[in-house]
This record gives structure tokens, sequence and C-alpha cells, in this order.
């Protein structure tokens, strides 16, 4: 098995290492986090702080990849993505044995797809996204960079989503609508109109309640 890094201890660590035990491509040599090691997620060991990533890759582990949720703050996977990336790393699609993902659909570097995710033909997932436990992404659906789509989400078929985006537990999305880059639709809510970038959207059906800053 080929040797992979994680960065980033925290819950959504425990889901990523399930994904990799689900399809026994990579043997996870560690995880790095922001502060120092010590202790242990899952069995697998937190070996000390993010900048012993320069060191692991001369070692020869080529593989690493975000285990770091990042909701309240969508950037740090970006930093963290960016990081890797400039050291050299591979970071592979991670895709969890008990998700169904159609031969006809792209996902992108870096992004993780949990199990019971239905992803249909024709879709376009970018880098570093997170496909959440349950969610269903109809055809021809377009996903930018760094999106998180939460649990048990449903997003109707042609749905286009920018980059930096959060689509929150339980919501649906109509067929052919536009969301932009940065926005956050809240928790249940109904998307049926489209989303202008930089807002947070709640509400049934969803409505812009403020700016982003």
């Amino acid at each position: 098995m080929k040797k992979i890094v994680l960065l980033g201890a925290g819950g959504h660590c425990k889901v990523i290492i399930d994904i990799i035990r689900s399809n026994k491509n990579y043997k996870i040599i560690g995880i790095t986090n922001k502060d120092n090691g010590g202790n242990e997620i899952c069995d697998i060991p937190i070996i000390g702080k993010d900048d012993l990533l320069k060191g692991c890759f001369d070692s020869g582990v080529e593989n690493a990849f975000i285990a770091l949720g990042g909701l309240e703050d969508r950037g740090i996977r970006n930093k963290l993505f960016n990081m890797a990336k400039v050291l050299g790393y591979k970071i592979p699609a991670l895709i969890h044995a008990k998700a169904i993902v159609s031969s006809h659909a792209s996902i992108g570097e870096g992004t993780c797809v949990m199990p019971g995710v239905i992803i249909n033909s024709g879709v376009c997932i970018g880098k570093n996204c997170i496909i959440n436990s349950g969610a269903v992404i109809e055809h021809d659906c377009v996903i930018g960079n760094n999106t998180h789509i939460s649990p048990n989400v449903s997003i109707a078929g042609g749905v286009k989503i920018g980059n930096d985006t959060h689509i929150g537990i339980g919501s649906t999305v109509i067929q052919n609508l536009s969301i932009g880059c940065n926005v956050t639709i809240g928790a249940g809510a109904v998307v049926i109109d489209n989303i202008k970038s930089g807002v947070v959207a709640v509400g049934i059906p969803a409505k812009i309640i403020r700016e982003m800053i």
C-alpha cells in the first residue's frame, strides 16, 4: 500500500481514516496538527505539528490528505491543501467503498466522498471538497473547489455551485440553479432561485439574510 499522511486532527479526521480503511489503498503513517503530537485518533498517531510535513515527504511519503473539516473558516482547508501541493505531495480523491459514484463523473484531487453518497452521471466536482454522508448529487451538476456538501443534501440535475461554498445539512436545491462562490446555505433550506456570491441564505424557500464580510 502507498503511504499517506493526514493533515488535521479532529472529528473529520476520523471519517477520513474510515474512508481510507474501506478501500485499503493507503497506509496512514500519521497525522499532523497545529499542536504538538502525543495522542492518536482511531489508532493512528498524531506525530506532531504541520512543519513535519517536509520531512515526511523527504523520507518517501508521497501522498497527503486534508483531514480538517474547517467549517468555521474554509480558508484553513485551502491553506493546508496549497501547502501540501507546494511541498510536492500528491493529494488523491478519497471515495468510501459504500458510496455510489458514476463512472461518468469527475472528482477532483483532495475531495472526499463519504458513505451513502450518490453522485450521478455528468457531475464534475472540484478540488478539496467534502461530499458528506448520504448526499445526493444528480446528473450534470458542477461543484467548485473547496466546497462542502453536508449530510443528506439533495441537489437536483444541472446545478452549478461555486468555490468555497457550504451547503447546510438536509438542504435541497432544485434543478438548473446557480449558487455562487463563498455562499452559506443554512441547514434544511430549500433553494428555488439562483443565489449570488458572498451571501448567507436560509429558510424555505431560501432567502438571503446577510452579505458575507
